[in-house]
């Protein structure tokens, strides 16, 4: 799959450096979004400090990978392990009993991801969705602070 074909706002680039580039022509466009792309800032920000649309960004990036200039940032996000998801059943099961692995998955489902790829920098997405299943107000803060604890 294409990475420039869904939403590439988020997308990091850095500048590459390949031996057999030759001569290649770029535009002062593509020359101000080459200058700008380091490696850290995503293709957002970049936009908005250049003054750029991004649909005019897409085309400039997409001509950029074309060059062999700019290669994507590949990053590594950590994912939540079993560990957690058998401390997360455990401490919604002494709430809502043996619905809770049903309620987890339900959650993980509308997050869009599988339950072994769920990002750690979403785990208080991922308790404050079940949280919101709990109706007393006692319980549901002692599970969030009792996860909030765990993931720290």
């Amino acid at each position: 799959m294409d990475i420039l074909s869904g939403d590439i706002i988020e997308l990091v680039f850095k500048r590459s450096v390949s031996g057999d580039s030759g001569s290649v022509s770029i535009d002062g466009q593509m020359l101000n979004v080459l200058s700008k792309l380091d490696g850290s800032k995503n293709l957002g920000m970049i936009s908005q400090e250049i003054g750029i649309e991004m649909s005019s960004m897409r085309s400039v990036i997409s001509k950029l990978v074309e060059l062999k200039l700019i290669e994507a940032v590949e990053e590594h996000i950590p994912v939540l392990d079993e560990e957690f998801f058998g401390f997360l059943t455990d401490q919604l099961s002494i709430i809502a009993g043996p619905i809770a692995q049903v309620m987890i998955e339900d959650a993980i489902k509308d997050m869009a991801h599988s339950s072994t790829a769920i990002p750690v920098n979403r785990a208080a997405e991922l308790i404050e969705m079940l949280s919101r299943q709990i109706p007393e107000t006692e319980k549901r803060t002692a599970f969030i602070q009792t996860m909030l604890a765990r993931i720290k």
